[in-house]
């Protein structure tokens, strides 16, 4: 299995983002399960959990890591096929752009009810300017990881997910765009 696999398909990261797909692949990160268990976590039928399954594998993020043989039938385990996916909102789709700025308006009331001033649209533009930045960078450093994976084989998933934080935190603090928008966002965000 990978330790990050980068999906850059605006259709895969879409199905991705489904509900019950997104707690299907939550679920097998810790272990190999098979549909019968994920069914019963989910509360949903065979059937639902099973052409979830399929769409996730034909996308290529699961794949049967296993089989048992229980009585006379065949149990098929599933895994992710990467410890971490990495998805870049910022690929050029409208869908998926429309979908980063929505959760970018999420936290404009937590800013308020904390007593933030501020001009909605101008920060959500700041905001999102910023985290397509965050994306590129992001997405960089996981294409790295995945080519230099036989060398980061005993790496923790943790300790790859961190890795990628501080490597784009250090690659942004050397981008000039990135820290005058950082700087627009300490004047328009104020109390």
């Amino acid at each position: 299995m990978s330790k990050v696999k980068v999906v850059t398909d605006p259709e895969v990261i879409k199905l991705m983002l489904e509900s019950t797909r997104r707690q299907i692949l939550s679920l097998l990160r810790s272990k190999e399960m098979t549909i019968s268990q994920l069914s019963e976590i989910l509360g949903k039928t065979p059937q639902t959990i099973y052409h979830h399954i399929e769409k996730l594998k034909e996308a290529g993020l699961v794949e049967v890591k296993r089989t048992e043989m229980k009585g006379n039938l065949i149990e098929k385990y599933y895994g992710r096929t990467a410890d971490a996916f990495y998805i870049n909102l910022y690929l050029g789709d409208e869908e998926l752009r429309y979908f980063a700025r929505s959760r970018l308006k999420t936290k404009l009331g937590i800013f308020r009810a904390l007593g933030y001033e501020f001009d909605d649209e101008k920060l959500l533009d700041i905001m999102d300017r910023l985290l397509k930045k965050e994306h590129e960078y992001k997405t960089q450093i996981s294409r790295e990881i995945e080519e230099n994976e036989e060398r980061l084989r005993d790496a923790s998933d943790e300790d790859i997910i961190h890795a990628i934080e501080w490597l784009s935190m250090a690659r942004m603090a050397r981008d000039e765009e990135f820290r005058k928008l950082m700087e627009e966002l300490g004047k328009t965000l104020k109390k």
